[in-house]
């Protein structure tokens, strides 16, 4: 087969044991490239006319991401793609059904979130109905709790006659314990635990006692389960692929609240005409990205950005749901004080922090624990305090929660993890609101330009929407 991108050795090694397989899971950690083999496995299916359609299941704002940005760098053959929103407009609508038409790979991408809903339940059926399908669920722990409404249609879905194969990707299937795995592995086959029930599955695996004997205690018979998953699961870490860049970069993306939406269009709006056959300072031009940076981090666009705008922030939970896919010890930096504050309070003691608030010698304790305590995951910081001469190389992730516009800080920031010491490769990972100024800044940092120069040449480019 001929690969439109060439794969590393482990990603080539997880395709072979896969391509030909019903059901397998790629148990890639984070960074390693999970996404490319399937679209690898997508194409040789299609080019062996096993499959003609390609459904994909992925947490909210990731599935877009297969569409928009991994499919089309990966994909070797002819395609036509789109993704299901909740609120399917006229031209969503027509995209779907001309996909739905195309005589070639027809390529779906849903969101997890949506299968408690009747509109994603009916679109998922017809993308079902004719067809041959591989059926993917990413992030599979989405799908760990078989008594959600979401597992149980997600597992019904993938009982249809016409899922030819079914694979599930996750770089942690165990995110509390072994039982974790039951319902992600049912999904691709229920022979393969041999347990009909999770009450099977914990009789044979899990050692119960506490409250009327209800709850897990210890677990058993671990070789038994490792061995029985391993026929069909690869796995691999950071740390076992020599092959991996020293700095991999990714993206997490997240959608607005509506109440975001509002406020950010309109504080955009009203910026954009003032800048209109206006010359304005870059100082002044650099306060209002600021400003329009504050409502995308959850906050209403004050000097001290503390009054939140939804009572529930969906970047807060967007960060909730990158760190549940990873497992290494991770920076965290943000630019705001109620970002950091924010922050600590969902993280709690696995965390320490360094920025403003905390003193000289809790700074120095904070670098120490983050290097040396290994129940201490994250280091929480703004670019400003602790991008700049300190070491952090036992980190195997950062995430830029929020960016600051100066490109020395961010590029102080990364090389924080990535220095003399370091032992495993460092993910980058940038939470960012599509077709917003996010896009704009992780662009330029990324590509080492200052958001100074590009406001100085060109104000108002800064504030157009990316498509």
């Amino acid at each position: 087969m001929k690969f439109k991108t060439k794969p590393f050795a482990h990603q080539m090694k997880a395709f072979d044991l896969s391509k030909k397989r019903k059901g397998f899971a790629l148990l890639m950690e984070q960074g390693t490239g999970k996404t490319k083999v399937i679209i690898d496995t997508a194409a040789y299916l299609y080019e062996n006319k096993a499959i003609d359609t390609v459904i994909v299941i992925a947490p909210n704002g990731v599935h877009r991401n297969w569409v928009n940005i991994e499919i089309p760098t990966h994909m070797a053959c002819e395609y036509k793609a789109t993704f299901y929103s909740a609120q399917m407009k006229k031209k969503q609508i027509e995209k779907f059904g001309e996909v739905l038409e195309y005589d070639g790979l027809k390529i779906f991408a849903f969101n997890v979130e949506a299968f408690t809903s009747v509109m994603a339940q009916k679109h998922m059926m017809v993308a079902l109905k004719n067809n041959k399908v591989l059926m993917v669920v990413d992030e599979s722990s989405r799908i760990k709790t078989p008594s959600s409404k979401r597992t149980k249609m997600i597992t019904k879905f993938g009982k249809h006659p016409n899922v030819i194969a079914k694979r599930i990707l996750t770089g942690t299937p165990v995110t509390k314990g072994a039982e974790d795995v039951f319902a992600q592995f049912k999904f691709l086959n229920p022979d393969i635990l041999e347990a009909t029930s999770l009450y099977k599955f914990k009789e044979r695996y899990c050692v119960m006692g506490g409250f009327k004997n209800k709850q897990i205690v210890g677990y058993q018979n671990m070789d038994e389960l490792t061995e029985r998953l391993g026929k069909y699961s690869f796995r691999v870490l950071k740390n076992e692929c020599l092959d991996l860049p020293e700095k991999i970069y990714q993206r997490h993306y997240v959608e607005m609240s509506a109440a975001q939406s509002k406020l950010y269009k309109e504080l955009k709006k009203s910026f954009v005409a003032e800048l209109e056959g206006n010359m304005i300072e870059v100082p002044e031009a650099i306060t209002r990205l600021l400003r329009l940076q504050q409502i995308l981090c959850g906050w209403f666009p004050t000097e001290d950005s503390s009054i939140p705008i939804d009572k529930v922030n969906p970047r807060i939970e967007a960060l909730r749901e990158v760190l549940g896919n990873i497992s290494g010890k991770t920076i965290i930096w943000a630019r705001f004080k109620a970002d950091l504050r924010a922050i600590e309070k969902l993280l709690g003691s696995e965390a320490v922090s360094y920025h403003g608030d905390v003193s000289n010698d809790d700074r120095e304790l904070a670098v120490h624990k983050f290097q040396n305590d290994p129940d201490v995951k994250y280091f929480i910081s703004n670019p400003q305090a602790g991008g700049i001469g300190i070491t952090l190389n036992k980190a195997e992730y950062a995430i830029y929660y929020s960016n600051s516009f100066n490109l020395e800080e961010r590029m102080q920031s990364e090389d924080r993890a990535h220095r003399i010491g370091t032992e495993k490769n460092v993910t980058y990972i940038d939470i960012e609101c599509r077709k917003s100024i996010d896009s704009k800044i992780i662009q330029a940092l990324r590509t080492k330009k200052s958001i100074a120069d590009i406001v100085t040449k060109d104000p108002m480019s800064i504030f157009m929407e990316e498509e």
